[in-house]
């Protein structure tokens, strides 16, 4: 990765651990808040270094935007489109099989929508060269901590200042949004990108179909 583009990753990383998300209502800060079942307080910065391993891709392609985080993925890692499991598995490029846990929960979390997305990439021959991210980058939760829910429009815009951010810093490289939420914010800052279907609620098929697509256009 060019120095300039690491310094913008760097300052990039300093604004988003720094976000005054306290206030926020039904908002959990993988970076900088306790979950209830964390491997001891070591978990948020475990949670930032996994951040910081998946924005280090040396020469990105492909910048992925997905809607928010889940109770069951990032809460948990850190990373967007991640699950504790697919970590552990080493399925994930740059972070690799990476030492202990952050979770207590006797199984490891698992997500099934970033078990697609990985195995799609790998498929294409993407999943070294991309970097994925949310329109909202916090994960929203419903009547409990461990549910989702679509981030609101105030939430968006509040997202929409760091995905800005994170699309500035990668210039050269292709951003497509995965659901409608991405492609909404996206398309509000006037940024070009296609839209592929998000693989939850059996959208997996389209998903892969949309993606092969985009490699194509990449190859």
């Amino acid at each position: 990765m060019a120095t300039h583009t690491a310094a913008k990753f760097d300052a990039f990383l300093d604004d988003l651990f720094s976000a005054p998300t306290a206030g926020m209502p039904r908002v959990f800060d993988p970076w900088n808040a306790v979950s209830s079942d964390d491997m001891a307080p070591a978990a948020v910065e475990g949670r930032r270094e996994r951040l910081k391993l998946h924005l280090s891709a040396p020469a990105p392609r492909l910048l992925l935007i997905g809607e928010a985080p889940g109770y069951q993925g990032t809460r948990i890692t850190g990373c967007p489109f991640t699950s504790e499991a697919l970590l552990l598995e080493g399925g994930v490029p740059r972070l690799g099989k990476l030492c202990g846990r952050l979770s207590s929960r006797r199984l490891p979390w698992r997500e099934p929508s970033s078990t697609i997305v990985w195995r799609a990439l790998r498929e294409e021959g993407l999943a070294d060269d991309t970097i994925l991210w949310g329109a909202f980058p916090w994960h929203p939760y419903g009547a409990s901590p461990l549910s989702n829910r679509a981030p609101n429009e105030a939430e968006k815009a509040i997202g929409a200042v760091f995905l800005r951010k994170l699309v500035s810093a990668l210039p050269d490289v292709t951003v497509v949004a995965v659901g409608n939420v991405a492609a909404d914010s996206l398309r509000k800052l006037g940024v070009t990108a296609d839209k592929i279907r998000h693989p939850s609620n059996g959208g997996a098929t389209a998903f892969r179909a949309g993606l092969a697509l985009v490699a194509k256009h990449l190859r």
